[in-house]
């Protein structure tokens, strides 16, 4: 599968699946100094490949393509030219996992999905989507997760490729679900940390193979 196809093929899931809604969030993928970013205001069910962008992170000069690039590509440019061991950056405005970023309250371990995440997913200050400061507070709130919520704004899952940075997308949704729900019944529990050891520990022999 070609990299614009994957990124096309994430960017409808993220659709379809609810985490986005109309044409909000991104979806990217680096490899080596190019970046494969989705378009900006394209609706995601029109979306094909030839309307991937190709970014050189290095200059920020558009190699290829004729659309204009997401509105977020400076944020997508600084996580990868940061962190170098990430690879792929799933953007979404997933609606539980919003509301915390709404309520600038970052999402608590209260099931051992967030171990893959990390021990909580934190809240970035707010910045105006699309700014170099968002840019930057995405980046220094990451640290070495692999998610941060945006205040005000939403959520970004990162891995080492498009399927990892998706499932965790989906990963801090359903814990994001999860919490409101235990804040709702008045008895939220959050995992130990020795719990969320043990948990990362059991992904790394967690394969269908």
């Amino acid at each position: 599968m070609s990299i614009q196809r994957e990124v096309v093929k994430i960017a409808k899931q993220c659709y379809e699946t609810g985490l986005v809604v109309g044409t909000a969030g991104n979806v990217s993928v680096r490899k080596g100094n190019i970046m494969y970013i989705t378009p900006s205001a394209l609706p995601y069910n029109e979306m094909t490949e030839e309307d991937v962008l190709e970014v050189d992170l290095t200059t920020g000069e558009i190699v290829k393509g004729h659309r204009k690039p997401s509105s977020e590509t400076p944020m997508h440019t600084n996580i990868y030219l940061q962190k170098e061991e990430i690879k792929a950056i799933v953007h979404t405005h997933s609606t539980y996992a919003t509301m915390f970023a709404c309520a600038h309250k970052p999402i608590p371990p209260v099931h051992y999905v967030i171990a893959d995440i990390g021990r909580e997913v934190s809240v970035a200050p707010y910045a105006r989507y699309g700014s170099e400061s968002l840019a930057k507070y995405a980046v220094a709130t990451l640290g070495d997760a692999n998610g941060v919520l945006l205040a005000n704004h939403g959520v970004v899952a990162v891995g080492d490729t498009l399927a990892d940075a998706y499932r965790r997308a989906e990963a801090i949704e359903e814990v994001a679900l999860l919490a409101y729900g235990s804040h709702a019944l008045n008895s939220v529990n959050p995992l130990t940390e020795e719990n969320l050891d043990e948990a990362l520990e059991g992904f790394k022999t967690y394969t269908s193979n």
